[in-house]
């Protein structure tokens, strides 16, 4: 071989060797960079997590305390049942034609109970309702009350019992005077108890509803607005 090809073949060898050399020298310290980048990174992902959960102890969780209040913080007035009496009027183009929304008025003609002070009305019962019914000048009063005790209102024992409060309380206390017809139904189940008084006054008809276990309640309201 010449000594120009030994040349050649030694600069070869000698560069290579170079080369491997720098690679060994800077690429392990490039790595040693980035695995110290990457473990500072995981070391601050873990503090943030720590103090993330820190905060929402410190906080708390509004849903949370929503829902661990009691039950009965929650709006009572929502639950509570407006049983008031309500008055209301309205006005129709005849009389004759205000007079046929009072459905079911009739005159009583057939008696079978005493209610007192010279009244009497009469009694019917069917599948667990015991109905009663009578004429007070232009009223028809009709009462529908449950024959089982369980659900009855409160402070009577049956329709007649509060047939007889009823007729005592109209014995003093006046109504106003239909001018031709009126009407009170009185509903003595407790579980949806109601009364509706109704007259008519030529074209208007005037309505008191009340949802109370109390039917009084509607029959004072009625009272006292004949005093206006």
């Amino acid at each position: 071989m010449s000594i120009k090809s030994y040349a050649s073949v030694f600069l070869a060898c000698s560069m290579f060797l170079l080369t491997a050399c720098s690679g060994n020298g800077t690429v392990p310290e490039k790595d040693e960079k980035e695995s110290e980048t990457e473990q500072n990174q995981v070391d601050d992902t873990s503090d943030s997590g720590e103090e993330s959960n820190i905060g929402l102890e410190d906080t708390g969780d509004p849903q949370n305390e929503k829902d661990n209040q009691p039950a009965d913080e929650e709006s009572s007035e929502a639950q509570t049942p407006d049983d008031k009496a309500v008055i209301d009027e309205k006005a129709y183009t005849s009389a004759e034609e205000a007079a046929g929304t009072l459905e079911g008025y009739t005159k009583i003609k057939q008696t079978n109970i005493d209610l007192g002070h010279g009244i009497s009305g009469f009694q019917e019962g069917a599948a667990g309702h015991e109905y009663l019914s009578w004429n007070e000048g232009r009223w028809l009063i009709r009462i529908n009350f449950p024959t089982d005790p369980q659900y009855t209102i409160d402070g009577y024992e049956d329709g007649p019992d509060l047939g007889r409060d009823v007729v005592d309380y109209l014995e003093d206390h006046y109504l106003p005077a239909p001018n031709k017809i009126g009407m009170i139904e009185i509903n003595g189940f407790k579980n949806h108890p109601e009364t509706v008084v109704k007259w008519q006054d030529g074209k208007m008809i005037y309505t008191i509803t009340s949802n109370s276990e109390d039917p009084f309640e509607a029959l004072n309201t009625a009272v006292e607005s004949n005093k206006s």
